[in-house]
C-alpha cells in the first residue's frame, strides 16, 4: 500500500513524514539547505492491520506540481496536510485538483502545526477543510489535528491512515505489470536502478522486461521494497529494480518498465476529460497543453469529439507509454495552471473519423472501464477482420492469459490458436463468428466476378481473393473460412487456386486465334520452338502479355513451361510422354541419347524434356540415365 503527501509549501509534509516513519525524506543538499521539497521523497513504516506502507513525500511549490503528479501517481491513499495557522492555500486547491483527477478517492486530511494556533483556529480550519472537499473524492475524508513537534494527534492520524487503507481495494496481479520510472540513479557494483510504484502484474527476480518508450528489453538483476532484497514485487509497493541491458544514461523518469509483450506507445489517444472547477482559462479545441500520466509529462494538442467538454481527442507531439483506464492530468502548456484530467479510454486511436456517431458510442461504452463491455466493443468494432490475442489484450491492458480465460466464457466468437501455442499465446486469434461466417457468400461471390471478368483463368489466386475482399483477416481464418466454403460445395481449391466446382475457361475467337498460332509456332520440327522473345518477335506481342496467356494457356492443358522462356505443345509433351512409356516397358533405362534419337529432337531440348517428365513423375534421375517414375508406375501421367 502507497500513501502520498499533498498540500501547500511549508505547510509541514516533510516535518510529519519524518514523525511518523522517522526518515526524513529530503535527501538533496538543496532541499537541506532551503527547508524546501524539491523533489521526490520516499519513506516506509508498519501500520497495524495494514503492514509495511510505503510513503511518497511530494513537493509544495507551485514550480514542481510536475513532480507532485509524478508522486501521485499509483498511490492508494493521499495525507492532504493544510498547516492550522495558514490554512487553505493555493496549492492546497491545485493538489486537491489533481488527486480528484487522478480518481483517488481515499484519503485523510491532517490539519498540521496545531500547536502554533488556539483551538478556535483549528475548528475555523476544520470547517474551511469541509467546506473545501464538499463534492470532491474526499468529501468523507477524517480530519485529524496534528503536530510534528509535539507529536500530539500522531497516534490517531496513524489509527486513521490503517482505517482508510483497510478499504482501499487491492490492485491488479492479473494485468500486465507496468511500473513508471520516478527515479534512477547507480548503485556501484550493481549498474542502473529505477525505482517507482508497481501499478499493476508482478514482477520476479530474473524476469524479462521492455522499457518504454524504447522498446529495450531488459532483465532484472535484483529487487528491493523498503529497502530490503526480494524475488518478488507485487502491486502496490514501492519498488527499486536492478536492470541489466540498459544504462543510467538510457535509463530516465518518464519511462515505464513493463510485461515485454507490450510494445506500443500513444501518440493520439481517446480520452474522457474532467475540467477542473472555477478555472479562469477555458480549454477549447486545439489548445495546446502539458499532459502528465504516471512520471511523464509531454506536450499536446486537445480536440473535443462533441459539442461541450466530455469526449476529447490528445494529439501528443511525442511518444507516451499508456493504457486503457490510466489517468492524466493537463496544464496549460506553460505549466500554470491546472486545467483538468481524466481517463485514457483508446490509447492507439486513429486521428481520422474521430466525430463519427459509431466513434462516439464506442467511447462512451468503454468510459464504463468495464472489461466484459470493452471487451465487446472491441470485438464488435474489427467484425470479421478480429484480433490477435496479444494485441486485443494490449488494447485493454490485460495479458493474454487472463484475457483467454475470459473469452473462454464467451460464445458465438472464433478462436484459432498456433499448433505450439495454447489459449494466451500471443499468437492466437479470435474474432465474431457471425461476421467471420458472413464472409463466405462475400468471397464465393467475388470469385464467381473475377471469373467472368477473366474468362481465361482457371481460378483466382487465394491471395488475390483475400486482398480483394478481406485484406486485414488473419490468413489462418482466411484458409479456414475457404476450407469450409470447399466442404459446403460452395467453391474448390485446386493448386491453381479457387474456383466454383466445374468452372472452365473459356477463350474469345481473337484469343482462339492466338493460341492456334502460338501452337503451330511451338511445335516441334526438326528444331527447337522458339523462345519466349523469339515467339513475341513473331507474333508481335509483348513479352509480358504474351507470356501471361502462355500461362493461361498451360493451365488449360494446351503448352507447357520447360524453362524459363522454354515452352512446348500438349501434343509433342504426349507424343513423347508415350515414347518414353514404351521405351521403359522394354529397357531398364533411357539415356539422353536415346530419348534424343527415338524422339529425334536435339540434344538440349531433350534434356529440357527429361527434367520436365522428371517433375511429373514420369521419369526417375539416376546417375546419367532415366527410370520408369511413379506416375509412369501408377500407368499414369500428369496432363
Amino acid at each position: 500500500m502507497i500513501v502520498g503527501t499533498a498540500g501547500h509549501i511549508d505547510h509541514g509534509k516533510t516535518a510529519l513524514v519524518r514523525r511518523m516513519t522517522g526518515i526524513d525524506t529530503d535527501r538533496l543538499p538543496e532541499e537541506k539547505k532551503r527547508g524546501m521539497t524539491i523533489e521526490l521523497g520516499f519513506a516506509h513504516m508498519d501500520l497495524d492491520g495494514i503492514g509495511k506502507v510505503g510513503i511518497v513525500d511530494v513537493p509544495g511549490h507551485e514550480r514542481f506540481i510536475r513532480n507532485m503528479v509524478a508522486g501521485a501517481t499509483g498511490i492508494d491513499l493521499v495525507l492532504l496536510v493544510i498547516a492550522a495557522d495558514d490554512g487553505v492555500m493555493p496549492q492546497t486547491r491545485e493538489h486537491l485538483d489533481i488527486v480528484n483527477l487522478l480518481g483517488i478517492d481515499a484519503g485523510v486530511v491532517a490539519i498540521s502545526k496545531t500547536d502554533l494556533v488556539p483551538a478556535e483556529r483549528v475548528e475555523q480550519v476544520t470547517k474551511d477543510i469541509r467546506t473545501l472537499l464538499s463534492g470532491t473524492s474526499l468529501a468523507s475524508a477524517p480530519v485529524v489535528g496534528v503536530s510534528s513537534e509535539t507529536g500530539d494527534g500522531i497516534e490517531t492520524l496513524l489509527k486513521e491512515l490503517a482505517g482508510g487503507l483497510g478499504t482501499v481495494r487491492a490492485k491488479s496481479e492479473t494485468g500486465p505489470f507496468w511500473m513508471a520510472v520516478d527515479r534512477v540513479f547507480v548503485a556501484q557494483g550493481f549498474g542502473a536502478i529505477g525505482t517507482g510504484t508497481v501499478a499493476s502484474g508482478r514482477v520476479k527476480k530474473d524476469a524479462h522486461l521492455r522499457l518504454l518508450p524504447g522498446g529495450e528489453a531488459v532483465r532484472v538483476r535484483g529487487i528491493q521494497t523498503h529497502n530490503q532484497s526480494v524475488i518478488e514485487a507485487t502491486p502496490g509497493t514501492r519498488c527499486a529494480l536492478n536492470l541489466t541491458g540498459v544504462d543510467k544514461k538510457s535509463l530516465r523518469r518518464g519511462m515505464v518498465v513493463c510485461e515485454p509483450r507490450l510494445t506500443r506507445t500513444a501518440t493520439t489517444v481517446d480520452a474522457m476529460v474532467t475540467l477542473v472547477s472555477g478555472s479562469n482559462k477555458p480549454l477549447k479545441s486545439h489548445s495546446r497543453v502539458r499532459f502528465h500520466s504516471g512520471t511523464v509529462e509531454a506536450t499536446a494538442r486537445l480536440q473535443w469529439l462533441e459539442d461541450t467538454p466530455g469526449l476529447a481527442q490528445l494529439r501528443l507531439d511525442d511518444p507516451v507509454p499508456l493504457l486503457y483506464g490510466h489517468r492524466f492530468v493537463l496544464r496549460d502548456e506553460t505549466g500554470q495552471q491546472t486545467l483538468g484530467g481524466g481517463v485514457v479510454l483508446d490509447p492507439f486511436a486513429a486521428r481520422r473519423g474521430a466525430r463519427l456517431p459509431e466513434r462516439i458510442a464506442r467511447l462512451n461504452r468503454l468510459s464504463r472501464l468495464d472489461l466484459g463491455e470493452s471487451l465487446d466493443v472491441w470485438l464488435s468494432h474489427r467484425g470479421a477482420e478480429g484480433w490477435l490475442v496479444a494485441d486485443l489484450a494490449q488494447q485493454l491492458a490485460e495479458t493474454p492469459e487472463r484475457l483467454s480465460e475470459v473469452l473462454a466464457g464467451k460464445s458465438g466468437l472464433w478462436r484459432e490458436n498456433d499448433d505450439a501455442g495454447g489459449a494466451g499465446d500471443a499468437s492466437g486469434w479470435v474474432g465474431l463468428q457471425s461476421a467471420v461466417e458472413a464472409l463466405g457468400p462475400e468471397l464465393a461471390a467475388a470469385v464467381g466476378e473475377y471469373l467472368k471478368a477473366n474468362p481465361r483463368v482457371t481460378a483466382m489466386a487465394p491471395a488475390t481473393l483475400r486482398s480483394t475482399v478481406c485484406p486485414n483477416l488473419d490468413k489462418r481464418i482466411f484458409r479456414a473460412l475457404l476450407d469450409r466454403l470447399a466442404t459446403a460445395g460452395d467453391l474448390e481449391i485446386s493448386d491453381e487456386g479457387v474456383r466454383p466446382i466445374g468452372h472452365e475457361q473459356t477463350f474469345s475467337p481473337q484469343d482462339e486465334a492466338l493460341a492456334g498460332r502460338i501452337e503451330e509456332l511451338l511445335t516441334y520440327r526438326d528444331q527447337p520452338p522458339p523462345k519466349l522473345d523469339a515467339l513475341g518477335r513473331e507474333l508481335k506481342q509483348p513479352v509480358p502479355k504474351l507470356r501471361r496467356f502462355l500461362g493461361e494457356l498451360e493451365r488449360a492443358g494446351r503448352v507447357a513451361r520447360l524453362n524459363d522462356g522454354v515452352y512446348a505443345t500438349h501434343r509433342d509433351l504426349e507424343r513423347w510422354r508415350d515414347l518414353v512409356g514404351s521405351f521403359l516397358q522394354q529397357n531398364k533405362d533411357l539415356s539422353v541419347a536415346q530419348f534424343r534419337d527415338e524422339a529425334k529432337i536435339g540434344r538440349g531440348f531433350a534434356i529440357q524434356v527429361l527434367e520436365h517428365f522428371d517433375g511429373e513423375g514420369i521419369t526417375r534421375r539416376l546417375d546419367n540415365v532415366r527410370m520408369a517414375g511413379p506416375a509412369l508406375t501408377r500407368g499414369h501421367a500428369k496432363a
